[in-house]
C-alpha cells in the first residue's frame, strides 16, 4: 500500500504499530529489514507526513495480511533479499526467529477437555524441542571469534559453497543453501559491486583452497556504502569455519612525477590464481588504487600470514589479471588503463619477480620511488582517432592467454550512455607481436551513439578497419627508454 499523503492528521485504529521499532519488534525482525520489506516488497507502511522519515505506522491486521501475500512469503523465504536477486542466494532461509502465523479467531467457549489436551500437546513438544537444542549445544563446536556467528547447527558439517552480502553482513552457506557462518563488519556494504551482473562481484568476494589445507576459504574486499574512507576497505580471507585469517590494507606511498600519493588507498580486488610455481595452493593478487584512480598498485598476498610478497605498480588503474609463458618463462599478464597515452596496457611480469613499475615516456607518469625493474614486456593499446582525444583510458578488460604461449586481450575503445561497448580483440603471439585484430558487432553503433552524445567527432566512416584504425600499438624498448612504433604483421 503507498504511503498516505493526505497530510499529518491519520485516524488511528486500535493495535496501531507506531514508529519502526514497534513494527519491527511485532515481525520480529530488525529495523533495517523491515524498511528494506516496505521498499522490496511493499510491506504496508504508512506515514503521518513527509517531514518527519520516522514518523510511521502500521496496522497488525493489515501486516499479518501481507505475510500471506506472495511478496510477504518471498521477504520471509529470501532473508530480505530484493526481488530479482540471486536465486540461489534466495533460497537460504532467514537464520530469525520464523515469522509469525495468521491464526484465525477461535469460538470464544472451548470444552475443558479439548483444551486440556492440547496444552498437554503442547508441553510435549516444548519438551522434545528443548531436549534437542540441549543435545545440540552439547555435541555443537566453539563459536568463531572476531565478528563471525554460526548459524543454529554445525558448522562443520559442511564446507562453504556459496557467498551473499546482507547490508553489513558477509553471509556464507554449504551447497544445500544453509548458512554456516556470519561475518559483521563495523559499517555498512555497498550492494552493488556484490550483486549478480556486476564486473566487481567475481573479483570482490570468492571461495576455495588457497593454501592447499584441504579447506575452503573465503576471500572478501570490503566495499563501504557511504565510501566514507579508506579505513573502510580492506582485503580479508576467512578460515573455512569463518574466522578472521588476516585482513590487508596497503599503507605505503609512491612519487610520479611531482605527486606523491597515498598513504591512503581503497581496496579494490583480489584476483585468485594458481599458483605460478605449481604449488598445491593458489596466488592472491591484491590491487589497490589511490582514490583518483591513479597509480594502482598490484601485490602478491601470502594467503598463510597476510603479507605482501610482492609489488608493482602501474601509472594507471589495473583491470583484469592472467597467467601465462613468455620468453620460456612463467608470467603474470596484467592489464590497465594507460594515462599517458590515454589508451590500455599489457604488463609482462616475471612470476618469480613481480616486482617493478609501468615504464613511462613523461615523468609524470613514471614512478620515482619504485624499484628501477621494467616489465618483460610492456605494450599500450591507443583509442582510434575515430574517438577524439578521449578525457578517458581504455581498460584492458580482458584477457586470455594461450598454453603454448600468445595471448588474447580485449580492449574497451568507447562506452555509449546506454552501457554498450565498442572493444577491440587483438591476438598476440608468443612474442606479443600481434597478428590478428577484430571488433565487437556493435562497435560502429557505439560509435554513432558517442557521437551523437557530443563525445566524439563526426565524419568517421560508417565501416571499420580495425587493420588501419588500431594501429600502430606501442612497444616499451627498454634498452632506448623509449616507445617503439607496432604494426599487424
Amino acid at each position: 500500500m503507498p504511503p498516505s499523503t493526505d497530510g499529518p492528521e491519520v485516524p488511528r485504529r486500535t493495535g496501531q504499530l507506531n514508529g519502526w521499532k514497534e513494527i519491527a519488534a511485532y515481525l520480529e525482525r530488525s529495523v533495517r529489514t523491515v524498511q528494506r520489506w516496505e521498499k522490496d516488497f511493499g510491506l504496508p507502511v504508512r506515514r503521518f507526513g513527509t517531514s518527519r522519515p520516522e514518523s510511521v505506522f502500521a496496522f497488525p491486521s493489515e501486516v499479518d495480511a501481507w505475510l500471506e501475500t506472495a511478496q510477504g512469503v518471498s521477504a520471509r523465504s529470501g532473508g530480505g533479499l530484493a526481488p530479482g536477486g540471486n536465486e540461489q542466494e534466495a533460497s537460504v532461509p532467514p537464520p530469525e526467529i520464523p515469522a509469525r502465523q495468521h491464526i484465525e479467531p477461535q469460538p470464544a467457549r472451548t470444552r475443558p477437555g479439548r483444551f486440556f489436551f492440547a496444552l498437554l500437546a503442547t508441553a510435549g513438544i516444548l519438551f522434545l524441542l528443548w531436549a534437542a537444542w540441549v543435545s545440540w549445544r552439547v555435541a555443537a563446536p566453539a563459536l568463531p571469534t572476531s565478528g563471525a556467528q554460526v548459524s543454529a547447527g554445525k558448522s562443520g558439517s559442511s564446507a562453504p559453497a556459496a557467498w551473499r552480502v546482507d547490508l553489513d553482513t558477509l553471509i556464507v552457506t554449504d551447497a544445500s543453501a544453509t548458512v554456516l557462518w556470519r561475518h559483521t563488519f563495523p559499517f555498512e556494504l555497498s550492494a552493488e559491486p556484490y550483486t549478480a551482473g556486476s564486473p566487481l562481484r567475481p573479483l570482490s568476494a570468492g571461495i576455495g583452497d588457497v593454501d592447499g589445507d584441504g579447506q575452503r576459504e573465503v576471500w572478501f574486499v570490503t566495499h563501504s556504502l557511504l565510501h566514507a574512507g579508506t579505513r573502510d576497505s580492506w582485503f580479508y580471507l576467512f578460515n573455512s569455519d569463518g574466522r578472521v585469517r588476516w585482513k590487508y590494507q596497503f599503507s605505503g606511498t609512491a612519487r610520479f612525477g611531482a605527486g606523491t600519493f597515498g598513504p591512503s588507498w581503497l581496496a579494490v580486488m583480489l584476483f585468485v590464481t594458481e599458483d605460478p610455481h605449481g604449488g598445491r595452493g593458489r596466488a592472491i593478487w591484491a590491487v589497490s588504487y589511490d582514490r583518483a584512480l591513479f597509480p594502482s598498485v598490484l601485490q602478491r598476498i601470502d594467503p598463510r600470514t597476510g603479507t605482501p610478497l610482492s609489488t608493482y605498480w602501474s601509472n594507471g588503474f589495473v583491470t583484469s589479471l592472467s597467467l601465462g609463458s613468455y620468453d620460456r618463462k612463467r608470467a603474470v599478464f596484467v592489464g590497465a588503463c594507460n594515462n599517458e597515452h590515454k589508451g590500455g596496457s599489457l604488463a609482462v611480469l616475471d612470476a618469480a619477480n613481480p616486482n617493478g613499475a609501468a615504464p613511462a615516456a613523461l615523468e609524470k607518469y613514471r614512478c620515482g620511488t619504485c624499484p628501477a625493474l621494467d616489465p618483460l614486456a610492456f605494450l599500450v593499446f591507443q583509442i582510434p582517432s575515430r574517438f577524439g582525444r578521449p578525457d578517458r583510458s581504455a581498460p584492458v578488460f580482458r584477457m586470455t592467454t594461450a598454453e603454448g604461449g600468445g595471448v588474447t586481450v580485449g580492449v574497451e575503445h568507447a562506452r555509449s550512455a546506454s552501457g554498450r561497448i565498442a572493444d577491440a580483440l587483438y591476438t598476440l603471439d608468443s612474442s606479443l607481436a600481434p597478428v590478428a585484430v577484430d571488433v565487437g558487432d556493435e562497435y560502429a553503433g557505439v560509435y554513432r551513439a558517442v557521437v551523437q552524445a557530443g563525445q566524439a567527432p563526426v565524419g568517421a566512416s560508417e565501416t571499420v578497419d580495425p587493420v588501419r584504425e588500431f594501429f600502430p600499438i606501442l612497444r616499451w624498448d627498454s634498452a632506448a627508454r623509449r616507445y617503439v612504433k607496432v604494426f599487424k604483421r
